[in-house]
C-alpha cells in the first residue's frame, strides 16, 4: 500500500509543481540578469568615489555624488527585493499544493478499509517526505537554470573587445620624440568608457613646453 501510494504522490506531485517551475524560471532569470546589471554600476561609482574623493572634496560635489549612489543602489534594490519577493512567491504555491498532497493522503490512507493506525501514520509520513524532496527537486532545479545568468556575464565579458596592444611596433614615433613639449587640444571631448555620458566635451587649449598646469 505504501508503495502504491508514494507512487501516486510523485506521480501527482510533480505535474502540479511544474506549471509554477515553468512559471517562475524565466520570471527569476530575467530578474536575476537586470540585477547583476544594475550592480555593476553600484561598484564602479562607488571605486570612482574613492579614487577620487580629493577631487570631489575640493569641488563641493559631495551631495551629488553621495545622492548618485544612492540612486544606483535604489534601482539595484529595486530588482534584488523583486527577485525574493519572486522566490516566495514559488515558495509559498509549492507549500501549499504540499500540504494539499499530505492532506488527501491522509483522507485516502483513512477511507480505504483495512489500514491500521499505524500504517495510517506511516503513509503520512511517507507523503510529507515525498513532497519535501520533490519541493527540493523544484527549487534546485529552478536555482541551477536561474543562476546560468552568471554563467551568460562571463561568457559577456570574454567577448568584450579587447584593448589596443601597448606597443605597435610598425606605429611607433621616432626615438628623439618628443623634441618640444608643446601639447595642443582641439575640440577634444573623452568619456571613462563606451556608452557613458562625456566627461570632458569641446576642450580647446595649447600647453607650451615648461608652462604649469
Amino acid at each position: 500500500m505504501n508503495e502504491q501510494t508514494n507512487g501516486l504522490y510523485v506521480s501527482f506531485n510533480h505535474p502540479i509543481c511544474y506549471p509554477f517551475q515553468r512559471f517562475y524560471i524565466p520570471t527569476s532569470r530575467q530578474l536575476k540578469r537586470i540585477e547583476s546589471t544594475t550592480r555593476s554600476p553600484v561598484y564602479s561609482h562607488f571605486g570612482e568615489s574613492i579614487a577620487g574623493a580629493s577631487t570631489i572634496r575640493g569641488y563641493g560635489f559631495q551631495q551629488r555624488f553621495i545622492q548618485e549612489s544612492k540612486d544606483r543602489v535604489d534601482k539595484n534594490m529595486v530588482f534584488y527585493f523583486a527577485g525574493i519577493a519572486s522566490n516566495r512567491w514559488l515558495g509559498f504555491r509549492l507549500e501549499f499544493l504540499g500540504n494539499l498532497i499530505v492532506f488527501a493522503a491522509a483522507i485516502f490512507a483513512v477511507v480505504t478499509p483495512d489500514n491500521t493506525g499505524g500504517l495510517v501514520g506511516l503513509s503520512v509520513a511517507y507523503a510529507l517526505q515525498v513532497t519535501g524532496t520533490l519541493n527540493f527537486l523544484v527549487r534546485t532545479t529552478s536555482d541551477v537554470e536561474t543562476n546560468v545568468v552568471s554563467v551568460e556575464r562571463v561568457r559577456e565579458y570574454t567577448e568584450e573587445p579587447t584593448e589596443a596592444e601597448w606597443r605597435v611596433e610598425n606605429k611607433r614615433p621616432p626615438a628623439n620624440w618628443p623634441d618640444r613639449g608643446n601639447v595642443r587640444f582641439n575640440n577634444y571631448t573623452t568619456r571613462y568608457r563606451e556608452g557613458l555620458d562625456l566627461v570632458l566635451k569641446g576642450i580647446s587649449c595649447d600647453i607650451v613646453g615648461g608652462e604649469r598646469v
